[in-house]
């Protein structure tokens, strides 16, 4: 399903990223195994897609997590604003349009199949309006991706499942 550019293959699947993978560009350790040293080698081998509601639930959660520990306040928000600048930065990311007419049919047609979550509802018709991939560690957009009457995604992978591609 996936194809990696490298080792001589050049077809580069295009990838949309659930706000789990951005999140450790502000400072938020999602746990995902071996991410630091291989996620540079997605945004080399893959086209990597982000929507931008992504960057209002990472910022969403960065608050959340300091309402827990507030004495991490200042340096939480300074990750938030230098992962900002990072992302723009590093033209392996590309950034979707946020929201069209097109993105909110597939999200309207995600609430007849029970996805109530409006963040993965648009990110979900994301990949589905890109045509790509969509990478999430979301199991309920996961099983949405089987179910009859769900929008078809061209694939969905978790990252354990992408690391077995690089």
């Amino acid at each position: 399903m996936l194809r990696f550019r490298g080792r001589g293959v050049f077809m580069v699947e295009r990838l949309v990223l659930d706000t789990t993978y951005l999140l450790p560009l502000f400072g938020v350790d999602v746990g995902l195994k071996g991410f630091a040293e291989c996620f540079p080698r997605v945004l080399d081998g893959f086209e990597v897609w982000f929507n931008p509601m992504s960057l209002v639930e990472a910022k969403w959660i960065v608050l959340r997590l300091l309402r827990r520990d507030p004495s991490r306040r200042g340096v939480l928000l300074l990750r938030f604003r230098r992962g900002l600048e990072a992302l723009k930065l590093d033209e392996r990311f590309r950034q979707t349009v946020l929201t069209s007419a097109a993105v909110e049919e597939v999200a309207d047609r995600l609430l007849e199949v029970g996805v109530g979550d409006y963040f993965d509802r648009l990110i979900y018709a994301t990949a589905v309006c890109y045509d790509a991939v969509l990478l999430t560690e979301d199991e309920e957009l996961r099983r949405t991706a089987e179910l009859d009457g769900a929008p078809r995604l061209k694939g969905v992978v978790c990252w354990e499942e992408l690391l077995k591609e690089l």
